[in-house]
């Protein structure tokens, strides 16, 4: 059960539904769906509540396909907004390339990052011991800051800590701190490594590409269903 002092904190994803039409799809006065609420992790404590918004991918269908103009589509998109009017939001990058925001990815809320390493760790018969981190390739600020916020309760008995690829300057920065403040030698490799054993396989924070860990929970949760506000 819920403690009544753990808050709720609502977060609305939206990405993008093939092969549909806004025209032929108008929304729903009631809001997206709603998906069981999971526990936010050691920083952020209460439950994080997902709210799944899918995006027709084609404005129109009359003749031919009309593809979405990105200012129709952003109206569009601020119609889930003012429904659900969430805590916070991610957008699928398939739906940031049909709004003209090509070749970036932001960096995932830090409450869903949170929720995603606390259902990871349900998986292991141990604490997280091990991480490799996916890094960007451009010298994108705040990496540092939201990679040591999400690790900070596991770093004290983290043995080891891989960095892949990245920019050399948040490479250099990020094995800095970890020796610094908790005397951990930073490996680097060029992909993650593949384990045969689930709950042998490292921690995996791929926060920046089209494939991260955070899609992929997200992703999860929608193909499995959890159509259900938690109880």
């Amino acid at each position: 059960m819920r403690k009544r002092d753990q808050p709720t904190y609502s977060l609305l994803y939206l990405t993008v539904q093939e092969n549909t039409y806004a025209k032929s799809h108008p929304w729903d006065p009631t809001p997206p769906t709603v998906y069981s609420s999971a526990r936010q992790g050691k920083t952020y404590r209460g439950y994080l509540q997902y709210y799944f918004a899918p995006i027709p991918e084609f404005h129109h269908n009359f003749i031919l396909k009309q593809a979405w103009k990105p200012d129709k589509l952003g109206r569009y998109i601020e119609q889930a907004f003012d429904i659900v009017r969430p805590d916070d939001y991610y957008l699928h990058p398939d739906l940031r390339l049909l709004l003209g925001n090509e070749d970036y990815f932001d960096l995932p809320p830090m409450r869903l990052l949170e929720a995603m390493v606390n259902e990871y760790e349900k998986t292991l018969s141990d604490r997280i011991s091990t991480v490799e981190i996916i890094l960007p390739t451009d010298s994108r600020t705040g990496v540092r800051d939201t990679v040591a916020s999400l690790l900070e309760p596991y770093l004290p008995r983290m043995s080891t800590v891989t960095l892949i690829g990245g920019y050399e300057a948040i490479n250099e920065e990020l094995a800095d701190f970890f020796y610094s403040e908790y005397g951990i030698l930073v490996l680097k490799q060029k992909r993650p490594s593949v384990t045969i054993a689930a709950k042998k396989r490292p921690l995996v924070l791929d926060l920046w590409s089209g494939e991260s860990e955070a899609l992929k929970f997200l992703d999860t949760m929608v193909k499995n269903g959890y159509n259900r506000l938690f109880r």
